[in-house]
């Protein structure tokens, strides 16, 4: 089921036209104000006249993040390069370079910005559980927002050189400080958590594009599909996948996983945790 892309509510599928985004005006107008937010100064760049004498004037680092933010937000991240930019700008494509290195500083700098846009509150709420879970829903809506965040994050197996990134990962560590658990299991916590996130938006990414190459909706290019579906689980004798229906489809929404996966492994750290705190406590009476 499609979801709104502003407050993640199911949406009824469009009778005709394109898919629905937004569940009410309200969100339309949200997404709106937000995307006007993030493209004031490529805006502003492009009202100036460029030449070599005022290029400094009107271009700098944030300017060309945000005009790179400004396009994956309408074409997706593959539509992002040096020269795209530079042509949204209207500069040449070597006066960038001036102020970023090269895409894979881009891309850093892209995911640190979406991350500096949205802080984790301090301190947050009491007790680790809800620190963490706070932390999970906070990064997800950002991959909601922006399908297109995981795709750089997830794309190289070197972390991105992004502080406000590692941010969420210090306050997660942080929310779970004091629980007799060693540095090395708070790192490993932590991180296990952004990539259960990053893995678990991938399908965001995916879908968006789709979306916007063949203007149908899941359910829609599901349904086309139906009986190629049926006919091949008949003959791979797959007993249990051939009992799929509506239910099924529902629960394999990626905001349905996020959300069972989410509990689960919370649960999981709930008992690694009473189990530290029981042998700790066996430590001190000896």
């Amino acid at each position: 089921m499609m979801t709104c892309e502003m407050c993640g509510r199911a949406l009824r599928p469009a009778e005709r036209g394109r898919p629905r985004r937004y569940c009410s005006r309200a969100c339309r107008t949200r997404a709106y104000r937000a995307r006007m937010a993030e493209r004031p100064a490529t805006v502003e760049a492009r009202r100036q006249p460029q030449s070599p004498g005022n290029v400094d004037a009107v271009l700098d680092r944030e300017v060309i993040v945000r005009a790179a933010l400004a396009r994956a937000h309408r074409e997706g991240v593959a539509a992002v390069s040096m020269r795209s930019i530079a042509a949204d700008l209207g500069v040449g494509v070597m006066s960038l370079y001036r102020y970023v290195a090269g895409r894979e500083e881009l891309n850093d700098l892209m995911v640190d910005t979406v991350f500096a846009d949205h802080p984790l509150p301090e301190p947050g709420p009491d007790g680790w559980r809800d620190k963490l879970e706070l932390s999970a829903r906070q990064e997800w809506a950002l991959h909601r927002r922006h399908p297109w965040l995981s795709q750089l994050v997830v794309a190289t197996t070197r972390p991105p050189n992004a502080p406000h990134l590692m941010a969420y990962t210090d306050w997660r560590m942080r929310a779970l400080a004091g629980h007799d658990l060693d540095f090395a299991t708070l790192t490993k916590i932590a991180i296990m958590i952004g990539t259960y996130l990053q893995s678990a938006a991938a399908p965001l990414a995916y879908e968006t594009q789709a979306a916007r190459r063949s203007r149908h909706t899941r359910e829609q290019w599901t349904a086309a599909r139906r009986e190629s579906f049926d006919r091949s689980i008949r003959e791979a004798r797959l007993p249990m996948v051939s009992e799929f229906g509506p239910e099924a489809f529902e629960a394999a929404e990626p905001d349905n996983i996020f959300e069972f996966g989410l509990h689960r492994m919370l649960d999981g750290i709930a008992v690694l945790l009473d189990r530290t705190s029981q042998a700790a406590a066996e430590v001190r009476e000896q």
